[in-house]
């Protein structure tokens, strides 16, 4: 497929180091999806919720069976219960008696019971589902790679009008509420959908079980770096970018041949050790 013609330069500059054409769409959706993950994951660690994240990404089971059973498209379907689950588990937790680790119990269950039973009548929704279990960043298509790019863009965004207020959230709530009571009344809900979408998307690119460990590792690596919410930041977003492109160079060397998906977040795992180490060291000394 022809690129779209604003992704034409990107592509020729990925030249220089990314032959052929689907590696340098594979090194462009990772670039956009570690910047999108990297921003998420600083939140979710500083809000505690890992959990939420790796519940909402498991939704996607359901969206794809559900538009397989019934032929609906699959994108919109996967990004519309992934987006129900993410306001669901952030509607019972703010109005009912539920902590936030068992609202997202019961939601995560429910889908993950949904889609094991559609599937158990459908055999072959089955070989659907596999496919998002490991995810391929290498058949990625320009198509996706703009999907990638607007929700890059969205987050952009979302951070630049919301992050501090979050970071805040997540440092002293009762602060965070006075002084801003209108904003912290609905933040939870656009904050639950775009993490939403964020997950869900990442499933199709890195795999099921490697979502949470994509959000959390570089977001780990960063905290274990910075000493501030900014430097956390911006230190994840160093870590998810290099273990991105360092993971990509790894899987497809000859004689490797590893699974893109799970190099790029042992890479991300293995950045954070290297940090942890270093900043254990410089504490002892």
């Amino acid at each position: 497929m022809e690129a779209l013609a604003w992704l034409a330069p990107v592509y020729d500059a990925l030249g220089l180091f990314w032959e052929p054409m689907f590696l340098r769409r594979a090194s462009l959706a990772l670039g956009l999806l570690t910047l999108v993950t990297a921003g998420a994951g600083v939140l979710v660690v500083n809000l505690r919720l890992a959990y939420f994240a790796e519940a909402v990404g498991h939704t996607v089971l359901a969206g794809l069976a559900l538009a397989l059973v019934f032929s609906w498209p699959e994108k919109p379907a996967v990004l519309g219960v992934g987006a129900v689950a993410g306001l669901g588990v952030v509607g019972l937790t703010r109005h009912s008696r539920l902590a936030a680790d068992t609202a997202i119990g019961l939601v995560f269950s429910g889908l993950i019971a949904l889609s094991l039973a559609l599937v158990s009548r459908h055999s072959g929704a089955a070989r659907g589902l596999s496919r998002l279990i490991l995810g391929d960043i290498l058949t990625v298509t320009d198509e996706e790679i703009l999907v990638l790019a607007g929700l890059a863009l969205v987050t952009v965004i979302f951070l630049a009008l919301f992050f501090n207020h979050l970071a805040l959230e997540s440092l002293s709530p009762t602060l965070a509420r006075t002084r801003r009571p209108l904003l912290s009344r609905f933040l939870p809900y656009l904050f639950g959908l775009w993490l939403a979408l964020t997950a869900t998307v990442a499933v199709w690119s890195v795999g099921l079980l490697l979502v949470t460990a994509l959000l959390v590792a570089p977001a780990a690596a960063g905290r274990a770096a910075a000493s501030s919410a900014r430097g956390m930041f911006w230190a994840a977003q160093a870590a998810a970018a290099a273990s991105g492109q360092i993971g990509l160079y790894i899987s497809t060397r000859p004689g490797l041949n590893t699974a893109t998906g799970a190099t790029v977040v042992l890479t991300a795992v293995f950045i954070f050790i290297l940090v942890q180490a270093g900043a254990s060291s410089s504490r002892r000394g």
